[in-house]
């Protein structure tokens, strides 16, 4: 197993940070009980563009986009769930 580059090791971080950002919005959503907010127009938007990513990084074996990718999909789905769950229909 080779051992990270510094490149490596920045874009790692990168990826958490961005992964991260999306926790607070999460919390807020399921704590608040409310999605009206966000927008799925949005949320889908960004998780085909992940999805396309997520192939991409695949076909590359770039482990770093593939890792932090993988998170942002899971923190968006959760995202996208519920906004559907708490969504107030008039």
């Amino acid at each position: 197993m080779k051992a990270f580059t510094g490149i490596e090791i920045l874009g790692t971080a990168g990826a958490l940070v961005i992964c991260v950002s999306a926790v607070p919005q999460v919390i807020k959503s399921y704590l608040t009980k409310s999605s009206g907010d966000l927008s799925i127009i949005y949320l889908c938007m960004l998780m085909f563009g992940m999805i396309l990513l997520q192939i991409y990084s695949i076909s590359v074996e770039d482990f770093v986009f593939i890792f932090g990718n993988t998170l942002s999909m899971i923190m968006t789905g959760l995202l996208i769930v519920m906004w559907f769950k708490y969504r107030k229909i008039i």
